[in-house]
């Protein structure tokens, strides 16, 4: 117990207490709302939780998770449970029927029965965490690691965990185990005034999976956009040039394609084009049109070719564009 207030001190964890304890309930039953919630239950009513995660033994030690063979199957886990109850008199045994962490603001993941088949007495324990500001940082998000959570709760100054005790439950001899799983969950959710989901854990990790996948694929799109193709011949800064002018008609072609000769890649002279850093006329003034005698010097002649070239690529264009008007 010592070195659990030990442990809350350095994390920076307060825990706020409502409710009474009820003896007689060997299990408690709370919704799931950041992976320190049991160590909060933990401080004011000594307890066991199964672990279901894979994590390290020493982290599992820690954080007082006992092994009860959940990797093994619900039935090993129902077990191992009724057997740790029937050797351990004193401590009761602390289940989140949800099964992952939640935001805890909308509804209660559809709860798991296997606690609700351990024993027919359960308590259920509201669980509500808080920052305050300006640290209103939110516990777990969705995807998060559980030691990139735990870094937020070394890091900031303190999180407030309210744990509520309400009135024990006990299975009617009259409904069948779903109905007193669901029963409890309604009594669970209507204190914290929220719904409970009709999904359960394995939808809600559906849906976290797709999100993720989602975010990964909307990542790699935009790193593509961000990082065209470099262009590296005149062949495909003509075609370039062409489809760019298509969608900015009032620049002028050997505007464009003088801005890909510098750039090499499109979606930077498309950017210079919206900021206005390309002007919209060509080489020799308005008409575009390359002005003056042609000079000596034979390595310029190749501008030369291309201004008149594109000049006339633009004039004809314009004509067309006149005609089809």
């Amino acid at each position: 117990m010592h070195a659990l207030r030990i442990m809350c001190s350095i994390l920076g964890i307060v825990v706020e207490k409502s409710g009474e304890r009820d003896e007689s309930a060997r299990v408690l039953c709370a919704n799931h709302v950041s992976i320190l919630d049991h160590l909060a239950i933990d401080i004011l009513t000594p307890c066991l939780l199964p672990s279901v995660w894979d994590i390290p033994s020493v982290i599992r030690w820690c954080f007082g998770y006992v092994d009860l063979g959940a990797a093994r199957g619900r039935e090993q886990l129902v077990n191992g449970a009724k057997q740790l109850l029937a050797k351990e008199t004193e401590m009761p045994l602390l289940a989140f029927p949800e099964g992952i962490i939640t935001s805890g603001e909308k509804a209660l993941i559809k709860f798991n029965t296997w606690s609700f088949e351990v024993s027919p007495i359960i308590q259920p324990v509201s669980v509500r965490v808080w920052r305050p500001y300006p640290w209103k940082i939110a516990v777990s998000v969705l995807g998060a690691t559980w030691w990139s959570d735990l870094f937020y709760f070394f890091a900031l100054p303190f999180t407030v965990i309210s744990v509520e005790y309400l009135p024990k439950m006990e299975k009617r001899d009259t409904e069948s185990l779903e109905e007193f799983t669901q029963r409890v969950a309604a009594t669970l959710a209507a204190n914290l005034k929220i719904t409970v989901s009709k999904f359960g854990i394995s939808d809600a990790s559906e849906a976290a999976k797709r999100m993720k996948n989602d975010r990964e694929r909307v990542r790699k799109t935009a790193g593509k956009e961000k990082t065209s193709p470099r262009l590296v011949d005149a062949r495909q800064m003509d075609e370039c040039a062409m489809k760019i002018k298509q969608s900015y008609p009032k620049f002028h072609l050997s505007a464009i394609r003088n801005d890909l000769e510098k750039t090499r890649n499109q979606t930077t002279t498309v950017n210079n084009l919206k900021m206005g850093k390309v002007e919209e006329v060509g080489d020799g003034g308005a008409g575009g049109a390359y002005v003056g005698k042609i000079p000596l010097d034979a390595s310029s002649w190749r501008n030369v070719f291309n201004s008149r070239k594109w000049n006339m690529i633009e004039t004809n264009r314009q004509k067309y564009m006149e005609r089809d008007a």
